[in-house]
């Protein structure tokens, strides 16, 4: 797991390389980009994280997006993707954590 890690792809259409919140490195080999989104740096940064969101998915990483309410969620629909909604007054770092491994053994199947 790298917290910062900068991804460069030529899969990438819209930027030649982002940086990722959480990068890991799965146990079958596969890689997840774990995205924090924080209301107030990303309210008008919709356009962006999806531009992110599908680069990242079009190079083969899968993508979770910890949207915090009250974002909207983005218009992504696609089999490595998902997006969680969390709450600066509810922090559960270590049950937000279960629920992307949830989530990443569920999308397994």
């Amino acid at each position: 797991m790298r917290s910062g890690e900068t991804i460069r792809d030529e899969r990438f259409t819209t930027n030649r390389q982002w940086t990722v919140d959480i990068a890991v490195t799965l146990a079958d080999g596969s890689r997840l980009a774990i995205e924090y989104d924080g209301s107030y740096w990303h309210a008008d940064r919709q356009d962006v994280d999806t531009k992110k969101s599908l680069d990242l998915l079009a190079a083969g990483w899968r993508v979770v997006r910890l949207r915090e309410q009250p974002l909207s969620g983005l218009s992504i629909s696609a089999a490595g993707y998902a997006e969680m909604v969390v709450y600066s007054t509810a922090i559960d770092p270590e049950g937000m954590l279960e629920r992307v491994r949830r989530w990443v053994e569920l999308s397994r199947s």
